[in-house]
């Protein structure tokens, strides 16, 4: 690569992800050369791949169709995206960091999986519903890996890794979502009886429960293995998460599951609403509750971590930040809506910095890392609410 180019593409990684952890870390410009021909690879994957669909699959009178496939999966997935997004209550993540797993599950992700289970079709004569969930759930697990190993301050926590995985998954689905819908459009003489079908499957029922509770497994075991300290379970948690996750893609495909499943609720009604939601309750559900309990336990153990480093921060006649106004999730939102009607725009969004400072204060005390700049964070932005 030459030297602007890899130049231009390490200060981009630097501003872009805000890999606040690597800029600290003497050894980032190497690290950053290490990912620099993974990133391209799949770059040069995703091309060829779009390129040839567009040139030996698609047909001029399919654009509008695939237009209105696509639309129909990006709004689906902004949703669902903004829905992960909100569980973050406290450490709030980049939105840039947010964006890359999201990018990179819609497009690097299933570009690779798809070239895979293509291959494993053609060569080894093993369907893609067999080989997909390993490829697929490989392919989006490789982006946790690298903001696991290359972004540790943005990647610290179970939580952290719930809702990158999550994202990724979001992303992965929206472009499967739109090749689904595409495939099954009316304009195409396909039944629009099948085109509900897959919208109320894909759009709905899987929204969160399918791709996005696969990747969030394992970004969960990549989360946990960050937050112990025990050697054994560093190494073993993030296989146990991508184990989990191929099991519960595996369930979905597996085709006696399937069978099972068709002659329990009657096959000639598998297009009804309730049979449908009770495939995806039955196979996805465990999985999917599973995961919204690692994130219930995950803000416990966050508000608990707050309460407790900020003890001595905070004082109780504090006009800004009280253990009232700070300790709880509803505590903060009054203040802040207190302080917005009180005295403005600026000054509501002056006390939401201030709050996300503490916040990030207590956790870098709770990890033991340098708080000075944090400190000198606190202090401007106290004097400014206090001017």
């Amino acid at each position: 690569m030459p030297p602007t180019l890899q130049s231009l593409v390490t200060q981009t990684l630097k501003t872009t992800w805000q890999l606040t952890a690597a800029n600290r870390n003497p050894g980032y410009e190497k690290n950053v050369h290490r990912i620099q021909g993974f990133v391209a690879g799949a770059l040069f994957i995703t091309v060829i791949n779009i390129v040839g669909e567009l040139l030996f699959e698609y047909h001029p009178q399919d654009a509008r169709a695939l237009a209105t496939a696509w639309a129909t999966a990006v709004l689906a997935a902004f949703v669902y995206a903004w829905i992960v997004a909100s569980i973050d209550r406290n450490e709030k993540e980049p939105w840039q960091m947010l964006l890359v797993g999201l990018l990179w599950g819609s497009m690097v992700s299933a570009a690779i999986a798809g070239l895979l289970n293509s291959i494993a079709d053609s060569f080894l004569n093993v369907k893609a519903h067999v080989v997909s969930p390993f490829t697929e759930e490989f392919s989006k697990g490789a982006i946790l890996v690298l903001i696991f190993k290359y972004a540790e301050d943005e990647f610290d926590d179970a939580l952290d890794g719930l809702i990158y995985g999550a994202m990724v998954g979001i992303g992965f689905a929206m472009a499967e979502n739109a090749t689904y819908f595409f495939r099954h459009e009316p304009a195409r003489d396909i039944s629009g009886q099948i085109q509900t079908f897959q919208f109320l499957l894909r759009g709905v029922l899987q929204g969160l429960a399918g791709h996005a509770t696969y990747t969030a497994l394992i970004g969960l075991g990549l989360g946990l293995s960050r937050q112990t300290r025990q050697r054994e379970l560093k190494m073993l948690l993030p296989i146990l998460g991508l184990l989990l996750a191929v099991l519960a893609h595996a369930l979905w495909n597996n085709e006696s599951v399937q069978s099972f499943l068709d002659r329990l609720f009657n096959q000639q009604n598998i297009w009804g609403a309730g049979p449908t939601a009770a495939r995806v309750a039955l196979i996805n559900g465990p999985f999917f509750f599973s995961v919204i309990i690692a994130v219930t336990l995950t803000w416990r153990k966050e508000a608990l971590v707050i309460a407790e480093q900020l003890t001595d921060e905070l004082k109780p006649n504090d006009p800004y930040v009280s253990p009232a106004m700070m300790l709880t999730v509803s505590g903060r939102l009054l203040a802040r809506w207190r302080i917005l009607w009180m005295r403005g725009i600026g000054a509501w969004w002056t006390l939401k910095q201030l709050q996300r400072a503490y916040i990030e204060l207590a956790f870098c005390k709770w990890r033991d890392k340098e708080d000075r700049e944090i400190r000198q964070r606190i202090q401007t932005l106290r004097d400014r609410l206090e001017s």
